[in-house]
């Protein structure tokens, strides 16, 4: 039990500070975008959107792509390295994850905004309004990436079978 809440508490902070970096990334990009043109500023909100997730992404592949696992063999301490790799994947939480815990809390900051505009000053309220929708551009483009590749998997299945078929059909 106290294994299990000592994972979660991991879990939690990194997902708490990736928030708060990402949270300070967006906050300054927007202010300095918002000075040009909100309009820039939305874009420039949803280009950081799609990075997140396409970072994220990249990183679970290389995680689980046979490079990693040449690379470890490579190395004098195996166990050493895998040890080191295996401490990072139980303390991993997807980017995707805490974006989607940031632009919640964005939504459900900008709902008290609504009733309450004075809880915080004008540039954070500012910004908390122009991304409050933010999380159905998030929800749309992960939907749409996911099933990207799932398509791309269920191609790659349908191409290996028919290669397999054509082959056997020429023995």
């Amino acid at each position: 039990m106290l294994h299990k809440a000592k994972k979660i508490s991991k879990h939690l902070l990194f997902i708490l500070y990736s928030n708060v970096i990402y949270g300070l990334i967006i906050y300054f990009s927007f202010t300095w975008l918002a000075g040009y043109s909100l309009f820039l500023a939305y874009l420039g909100n949803l280009a950081l959107i799609a990075l997140g997730l396409v970072w994220d992404e990249f990183n679970q592949r290389a995680m689980y792509s046979k490079k990693l696992v040449s690379q470890l063999k490579k190395e004098s301490d195996v166990e050493k390295s895998y040890r080191f790799i295996q401490k990072i994947v139980d303390s991993f939480v997807s980017f995707k994850t805490s974006l989607y815990l940031f632009y919640i809390i964005i939504l459900i900051v900008s709902k008290m905004l609504d009733f309450y505009p004075a809880l915080v000053g004008e540039n954070l309220s500012n910004f908390i309004l122009a991304n409050n929708y933010s999380i159905l551009f998030l929800i749309a483009l992960d939907t749409l990436i996911g099933q990207f590749s799932r398509d791309r998997e269920r191609m790659q299945k349908i191409s290996d079978h028919l290669k397999q078929s054509i082959t056997e059909d020429r023995d």
